[in-house]
């Protein structure tokens, strides 16, 4: 059963937590990775969008890149978990798919969007689960591109150098 912390969306503040069934049968949360990688929470509604599945497939293509950054992608769909397996289940996924069949995560990230209505947005939180980003689309073209994502997860290791790759070998004078 899904669980959302229900609580207004701002930047820099920590990201609303959930608990969400996974398509490979597990829970997912962004609290599993709170001080551990930094976050990027796609949500994309399939039901509305037949081309956000590309979307994911575009994630899939450049996920080494975004665990070099240190981050974990947790896809968000509003869906059934039966039909979510069916529609992203075979694509192999190297990250979590989540059904948030009721929409109660929808109903708390999208709530402030700039866009009425929403097919998708993409939400870039720190290691620490505070919000750094959150991009709205209309259309899977309005997303963010994946440099733009990659992009803001570069800033986010710049500024924390104690926190990132090769944060073992960094010493302060």
């Amino acid at each position: 059963m899904a669980q959302v912390e229900s609580r207004k969306l701002e930047l820099q503040q920590v990201v609303p937590d959930f608990v969400l069934p996974s398509v490979d049968g597990k829970e997912a949360s962004p609290r599993d990775y709170k001080q551990k990688v930094n976050l990027v929470l796609v949500y994309l509604d399939l039901g509305r969008c037949g081309n956000c599945v590309d979307y994911l497939r575009e994630f899939a293509d450049n996920y080494s890149v975004y665990r070099g950054l240190e981050t974990q992608i947790l896809a968000i769909v509003p869906l059934p978990i039966s039909e979510l397996q069916s529609r992203v289940g075979q694509i192999g996924l190297p990250f979590p798919v989540l059904s948030d069949e009721q929409g109660l995560v929808g109903k708390v990230y999208l709530v402030d969007s700039p866009v009425a209505n929403p097919v998708g947005a993409v939400f870039v939180a720190d290691r620490f689960g505070a919000l750094r980003a959150m991009m709205f689309g209309l259309t899977q073209g309005d997303l963010p591109n994946q440099q733009s994502i990659l992009d803001w997860l570069s800033l986010i290791e710049t500024e924390c150098p104690e926190c990132g790759p090769g944060a073992e070998s960094f010493q302060r004078e």
